[in-house]
């Protein structure tokens, strides 16, 4: 079965001729190890599941206790060996698709230098337990960015600890090719809460141009006159198309130092999907490459300047198109 490029730019033309010649073995071989991965993970949870069998068989709390040690390893075993197979399968994707589009790419790493800037607005939660991985940099239209996804968690401390997911979603860095002599940062409206979300001293809010952008968010700025330049009318259009675009995932931004700072609630995108099913087909590599678009129209979207103003008739098919 042939790719199905996820639109009609021309960095996705070549990709049916990427995924026959290169990523359709590759999945191929993805495919065997995907099925050798489970045979091994129901290996370890029938092993498990004879050890809490005789542990209960024994009886007594040291039984019970057998009991819970033995399955708890059991899942935990069960669910690393396919969590580590989904894992290099989506790096071995994920790096080639990238180095056809031109970009690096990186699977796992420590946390990024980028990230505090993203908290130093505010723009993420406080967390003490952290994932990154899938960090892809290069250029798109003359400007570099840097995507990458974060997984953030919350332990509270204490005898009752609790671990929650505070963040799960996608870090964006984009040159925007322009010098900001202040900050201006853009959160959801918090209603009462706005005092709250402030994101440091010298911030103050700024009044917008568009009743509909206000009603939805609060801007902040270190500099009023920049802050009211730089959110014109066509600049908040683009904000509304974007939050339409990513609708639900609490999208919020910063501008400081000549970059644009983006963050999504989007979850976990890029990558190669449930290992339950099989991955030796076009539809993983097309639900990817639909990913890119997309954040492929968040970049153009954002800095891609159209020949006359936006008025009603914007869209991110408008910006694609001029």
């Amino acid at each position: 079965m042939a790719l199905r490029s996820p639109s009609t730019r021309p960095e996705f033309q070549d990709m049916p001729a990427l995924y026959a010649d290169a990523l359709e073995p590759l999945l191929e071989k993805s495919e065997r190890r995907r099925r050798s991965a489970l045979r091994d993970a129901g290996v370890i949870a029938a092993v498990a599941a004879s050890c809490v069998a005789v542990f209960l068989a024994l009886g007594g709390d040291a039984g019970v206790i057998g009991a819970m040690i033995s399955g708890s390893a059991g899942v935990a075993g069960a669910g690393w060996r396919i969590q580590k197979t989904r894992g290099e399968i989506t790096d071995q994707v994920l790096a080639r698709i990238a180095g056809h589009l031109g970009f690096g790419y990186r699977r796992t790493l420590s946390r990024p230098s980028y990230c505090g800037v993203f908290e130093t607005f505010g723009l993420l939660p406080t967390f003490n337990r952290e994932d990154w991985e899938d960090e892809i940099s290069g250029e798109r239209g003359g400007c570099a960015f840097t995507l990458v996804e974060a997984h953030l968690k919350y332990r509270t401390s204490g005898r009752k600890k609790r671990t929650r997911t505070v963040f799960h979603g996608q870090l964006l860095v984009i040159d925007y090719h322009r010098k900001f002599a202040g900050e201006t940062v853009i959160k959801r409206d918090a209603g009462l809460l706005n005092r709250l979300a402030k994101p440091g001293k010298g911030f103050q809010r700024v009044g917008l141009a568009s009743s509909k952008f206000e009603k939805a968010y609060e801007a902040w700025s270190t500099d009023q006159v920049e802050a009211r330049a730089l959110l014109d009318p066509v600049v908040l259009e683009r904000f509304e198309e974007l939050d339409r675009l990513f609708n639900g995932a609490r999208l919020r931004a910063a501008f400081s130092n000549g970059k644009l700072y983006v963050v999504l609630e989007v979850g976990d995108k890029l990558d190669i999907g449930g290992m339950f099913q099989p991955v030796n087909g076009p539809e993983r590599i097309e639900r990817i490459l639909k990913e890119i678009d997309v954040v492929f129209d968040l970049i153009d979207v954002a800095t891609k300047a159209p020949a006359d103003h936006l008025g009603d008739a914007f869209s991110v098919d408008y910006v694609k198109a001029s």
